[in-house]
């Protein structure tokens, strides 16, 4: 068995599954037909930009049914209303619980949906209708911290999983406060207070 790549996802907005025309979109179709026709891993373990445990804290979702988080706001309607089927899996849950605790992380287990970090660009990659992921889901939180380091010890004790077939994908954005950088290209001269 070949270990399975990491991929990192840059989602957008969760305008994202309607903008077919945008050049993300036909990348990250791309990227879920090569995920679910070539790699075929086993489950999917995923890190969302938009979910920070504690500060030294790792949250796991250990949760089997796994609604939506509509974390965003100002968005037509229907985007509070779309679904996204997934499933999770309290064993590979357990899984990453106990190498997060082998690493010396402290970590614990929540039950809780999906965010748009992680159901915008899947909703693109593994549309349900064109390439459905039948397979399992755990979404890991990042930790409320700054800390590179803190971060590469969470890559380094999730990475075993790529020798197990398990696909790990990271879901963020370089820039990720939308209400600055739309300030920053309607105002000449604005700077940001940070």
């Amino acid at each position: 068995m070949t270990r399975t790549p990491v991929l990192f996802l840059s989602h957008g907005g969760p305008n994202l599954f309607e903008d077919t025309k945008h050049p993300a979109h036909a990348q990250l179709q791309k990227l879920g037909h090569q995920v679910t026709h070539q790699i075929k891993p086993k489950a999917i373990v995923v890190i969302s930009a938009h979910w920070q445990g504690g500060p030294k804290t790792i949250e796991v979702n250990t949760a089997t049914s796994q609604g939506l988080i509509y974390d965003y706001y100002g968005f037509p309607p229907h985007y509070y209303t779309l679904q996204y089927p997934s499933t999770g899996s309290p064993e590979l849950a357990e899984r990453v619980l106990g190498l997060l605790g082998d690493a010396g992380i402290e970590a614990e287990g929540v039950r809780r949906g999906l965010d748009h970090g992680v159901f915008s660009p899947f909703y693109v990659a593994f549309n349900p209708e064109t390439n459905p992921l039948d397979i399992p889901v755990v979404q890991v939180s990042l930790f409320d911290s700054d800390s590179i380091e803190q971060h590469l010890t969470l890559g380094r004790a999730l990475a075993s999983l790529r020798d197990e077939n398990v696909q790990l994908i990271c879901s963020g954005m370089a820039v990720h406060n939308i209400r600055d950088m739309v300030a920053a290209y309607s105002k000449p001269g604005f700077i940001a207070p940070y």
